[in-house]
């Protein structure tokens, strides 16, 4: 196929070519108002890494995941992770290991959450494993997971507590396991991301300039109830036009900038942001101080899959939340999202009494995100594998579509049918196979 001359290649590169020139100059900007560099600036830590950090046993987690759909709904997803255990006192790695599989009847939307499920399962499963062992050992972990500790995504669509129910509890069992361990032995738990596009630092720092400002309690509440400045540009047609340009100058346009844009932008020193407890903003949704998931899950379910669901949910709600900073290892590096269990910080309440993202305590002592940083800093190798622990779990978990196509997807076929399914290739896996 390669010998083959492509005959979309004029039509691509014509449409390149106005895809470019659509793009708007502003969209390119990376300036902050002088008001928002200004707040990001009062909330930075300067902070250069020790050389020799703390002895901590890193437990460095990643994991991968495979999906296969078959017709009338069948599919089938394998997530599979590990957790690197390294100790000071020992040279070789110890690796712990987990598999989550789920096989079922998924529609619509849920085709992509449900991968993306079962690959967390497994992750916090191996992360709890690994942290458990060095416990064991009498040793000090730090749980380092690639990604944010944070849901991006909360399941709270009904279809999903009454398609996959099992699924959703293991989620939040294993989630709320690791950080309640977390809390209750006193270890870091950590998520470190490359990249970044929320914008939680950004509205918190919005609503620290307009705490200062006097503005109306119209805009006050509006600023509460958005999530980014896109958001809040769709709730802006009903303030005042001075009260909209006013707002404009703070955000620096439409879509503002994304917290690792703002923080680069903003600074050249090593350090971090001051942490910001992030509040579960599902848990209050539409006002309600009981959640309506709890009311939807006994309503829809059978009694006792609604009640481990709903214990599962309350778990996962009760344990800490958590704390978000944005750390430069170096001058000229990009800034990397840490999320940091809050309880490592003296934030033991349970996540469900936080109701907005709120920086921690001035007087709060940072000592032990330090710690954690002069870690990670230890592990720095550059941008692309920033952590070298974590570069070699990727490395093992990392699961080959050739590999899940040639020795894992036959024996889950060949299960299903012994298993009394009648499974039916999609169209265009038969094509392939026919080739």
């Amino acid at each position: 196929m390669s010998q083959v001359k492509d005959i979309f290649f004029d039509e691509f590169y014509e449409e390149l070519g106005r895809a470019v020139n659509s793009i708007k100059s502003e969209d390119m900007k990376t300036e902050p108002p002088p008001r928002m560099v200004e707040a990001l600036r009062n909330r930075w830590h300067l902070h250069e890494g020790a050389e020799s950090p703390e002895p901590f046993s890193l437990v460095a987690v990643d994991g991968g995941v495979q999906h296969t759909e078959f017709s009338h709904g069948w599919s089938a997803s394998i997530g599979r992770a590990c957790a690197i255990v390294q100790s000071p006192n020992h040279k070789q790695p110890n690796i712990r290991k987990s598999v989550k599989i789920h096989l079922g009847r998924v529609f619509g939307r849920d085709k992509s959450y449900v991968p993306s499920y079962v690959r967390l399962t497994a992750e916090y499963d191996a992360a709890l494993k690994g942290a458990q062992e060095v416990l064991k050992a009498d040793g000090s972990p730090l749980v380092v997971m690639d990604g944010s500790l944070y849901l991006s995504r909360f399941p709270y669509a009904e279809r999903e507590y009454v398609t996959h129910p099992e699924l959703l509890t293991d989620l939040f069992q294993s989630i709320a396991q690791l950080h309640i361990l977390s809390r209750d032995r006193g270890f870091p738990l950590v998520g470190l991301s490359k990249d970044s596009s929320v914008f939680y630092l950004f509205m918190a720092l919005l609503r620290d300039i307009l705490a200062q400002s006097d503005i109306s309690q119209e805009l006050k509440s509006l600023i509460r109830e958005s999530t980014s400045p896109i958001s809040l540009k769709e709730k802006m047609t009903r303030l005042r036009q001075e009260e909209r340009t006013f707002l404009q100058s703070l955000t620096g346009g439409d879509s503002g900038l994304s917290d690792p844009q703002l923080t680069e932008a903003s600074t050249n020193s090593c350090g971090f942001t001051h942490p910001l407890l992030l509040a579960p903003s599902i848990y209050y949704r539409g006002g309600d101080f009981l959640p309506s998931l709890y009311r939807r899950a006994n309503e829809l379910m059978p009694r006792d899959q609604a009640k481990s669901l709903v214990t599962a949910l309350d778990s996962f709600f009760s344990r800490p939340t958590i704390a978000l900073t944005y750390w430069k290892p170096r001058k000229e590096s990009r800034s990397f999202r840490v999320d940091l269990s809050a309880s490592s910080l003296g934030y033991r309440f349970p996540m469900k009494e936080f109701k907005l993202n709120t920086f921690i305590s001035e007087e709060c002592d940072l000592s032990v995100l330090k710690e954690v940083l002069n870690n990670l800093g230890f592990w720095f190798c550059n941008e692309l594998e920033y952590n070298l622990p974590l570069s070699q779990a990727d490395r093992l978990a990392r699961f080959d579509s050739k590999l899940y196509k040639s020795q894992y997807e036959p024996f889950i076929v060949r299960r299903l049918q012994e298993h009394g399914i009648d499974l039916k290739s999609r169209v265009r896996d038969l094509r392939e196979m026919s080739r």
